[in-house]
């Protein structure tokens, strides 16, 4: 086996191209799995989850030539191993190649892989979890799961942020802003089900938008906390407007945000732990 297949290097498999901004994305999940792995083994969990339905090869290449291991990689290498990990990607050859990653891992047998479309594939994923769940205390949630949802664009559906909740979930959510941004005055004008349609789970989406358009309101804000308003009702303590970090673009326009939810305000506080600094170390600016 090629021990650089689980390492920051170039092992000769497919790597996807990334923008400079992925390393600060990437280093704030690796700050809080270790966190988050760490401290929930030692809670009476009958079984700790790992749930990426957006996970690429495994790799990834920044614009300076930098690889960086990608989210599945990052799960597996913490020093503390979860009881299962769920990947899926829609493309075939990205999970080949991280199967071959993987491949090395010494619990490898704890991985499940699956190809196909984030929105389909959950179901799938919360009937495994759920099943399991049922042997030991049914009627009672014995298992932790983390999902981190990082889509390239308005890929991710409503349906499966809320498939999710229904189980015992903290999530890491990709919010696509310039997506949204660039969608939106498009998308206005089509009947419903479009992409931003989709991603909050129906159109008042297009009623802030409206207002936004005729007052002159900040479009972003409002919908990011209608967005979180809908988490609350699943019982998320939803993270503070300041701990979503915005990732930008060479340009400094805004590309996305990762919002943070979960029911512990230990986990809450993990999190505001881990965003206040950058990769290279750096405080991050408010």
């Amino acid at each position: 086996m090629n021990k650089q297949f689980l390492e920051s290097d170039d092992d000769g498999l497919l790597i996807r191209d990334a923008g400079e901004w992925v390393e600060n994305k990437l280093y704030f999940l690796s700050q809080y799995l270790h966190r988050f792995i760490v401290s929930m083994s030692e809670k009476q969990w009958r079984a700790i989850n790992y749930i990426d339905l957006f996970s690429g090869p495994g790799k990834n290449r920044l614009p300076n030539g930098k690889i960086l291991k990608g989210s599945p990689l990052i799960a597996i290498s913490q020093e503390k191993t979860f009881d299962k990990y769920f990947f899926s990607d829609i493309d075939l050859e990205n999970i080949e190649t991280l199967k071959k990653r993987c491949a090395t891992f010494l619990e490898y047998g704890k991985i499940s892989f699956q190809v196909g479309d984030a929105n389909i594939v959950v179901e799938e994923v919360a009937q495994t979890i759920e099943k399991e769940n049922q042997v030991y205390i049914p009627n009672t949630w014995t298992s932790l799961n983390l999902a981190f949802l990082d889509p390239h664009g308005l890929e991710l559906n409503w349906h499966t942020v809320e498939r999710l909740a229904q189980l015992r979930t903290d999530m890491i959510i990709y919010y696509p802003q310039m997506g949204i941004s660039r969608e939106a005055p498009r998308e206005i004008n089509i009947s419903p089900q479009t992409p931003i349609d989709n991603f909050f789970g129906d159109t008042h989406w297009r009623d802030i938008y409206c207002q936004h358009l005729s007052v002159g309101t900040s479009l972003h804000r409002p919908l990011l906390d209608y967005y979180k308003s809908k988490l609350k009702a699943f019982g998320y303590q939803v993270d503070d407007p300041l701990d979503e970090p915005v990732f930008k673009n060479s340009k400094d326009a805004p590309l996305y945000r990762l919002l943070f939810v979960c029911k512990s305000s230990l986990g809450n506080k993990f999190w505001k732990d881990v965003t206040r600094k950058m990769a290279n170390g750096q405080m991050k600016l408010l």
